[in-house]
């Protein structure tokens, strides 16, 4: 039975993290101290002073809106079942109601009336787009991987995973610019890594526009791909180098 070794040493059967890694709390919080991911990549590839910083990174602290509105609008668009798990809060951000609910709970399960209705029409624009409702007919939705990329344990969660093709939802402000989008935020590190947790052969983006609710199927070039191989790398050498690196570590840094 194949198991998987986590940064801190922690063994699991693949087969019983799987089914843990369906609980965004583990997903999201062990497995975001204990194994590596794009985000964390995109962190070690500026600095390991980044990528402590982001493990240490307060679970309260403010998320900006975009990361809001883009998480909101995955789950109303791939998961829509899920939306009974948030708390909605009808008045604004600066009310009462609103900063208690985010007190007793995460950030990231309070949004208000008006940040809901404004992602569902977005994800309304998805959903009644005739060529994602084909797409999705024999699609799974959100399924975790976990796995190893030079020797090191990554997790994984695909949009959208049909048989060897991973689809990526992405929401933007501009469509027209999604390439250069897709090299500013990382995504072809993402794309590489992805690629290789799934053992896929091919990896898409379902775009859609936040302002004009245009949707747009897209397929990034080999160099796109080939470029984010090239970060993948960068940024594991760096974890080797210094976060795992315990003289450097024990000089440089703290966790």
């Amino acid at each position: 039975m194949e198991s998987i070794t986590l940064l801190n040493k922690e063994v699991f059967n693949k087969e019983e993290i799987l089914t843990k890694m369906m609980d965004d709390t583990f997903y999201y919080g062990h497995l975001g101290k204990h194994a590596l991911s794009s985000s964390s990549c995109k962190s070690l590839l500026e600095s390991p002073e980044a990528y402590v910083a982001m493990l240490n990174k307060p679970p309260k602290e403010k998320e900006p809106q975009p990361f809001r509105d883009g998480r909101l609008i995955h789950l109303l668009s791939l998961e829509p079942h899920r939306i009974d798990e948030l708390t909605i809060i009808e008045s604004t951000k600066g009310s009462k109601a609103y900063k208690l609910a985010v007190e007793e709970q995460l950030p990231q399960t309070v949004y208000t009336l008006a940040e809901l209705n404004r992602c569902k029409a977005v994800a309304e624009a998805v959903l009644n787009n005739k060529d994602f409702s084909r797409l999705v007919k024999q699609a799974e939705f959100e399924v975790p991987e976990i796995g190893y990329y030079n020797d090191l344990p990554f997790r994984g969660k695909a949009d959208i995973l049909l048989q060897g093709i991973v689809v990526d939802l992405k929401t933007t402000s501009d469509i027209s610019r999604f390439s250069e989008s897709a090299l500013l935020y990382n995504y072809d590190l993402q794309a590489a890594l992805y690629l290789e947790l799934f053992g896929a052969f091919e990896f898409n983006y379902v775009v859609v526009d936040k302002q004009t609710k245009e949707v747009e199927f897209v397929t990034l070039s080999d160099d796109f791909i080939a470029g984010g191989y090239e970060k993948l790398k960068i940024a594991t050498d760096n974890y080797k180098k210094y976060i795992d690196n315990k003289e450097y570590y024990d000089n440089n840094l703290e966790l």
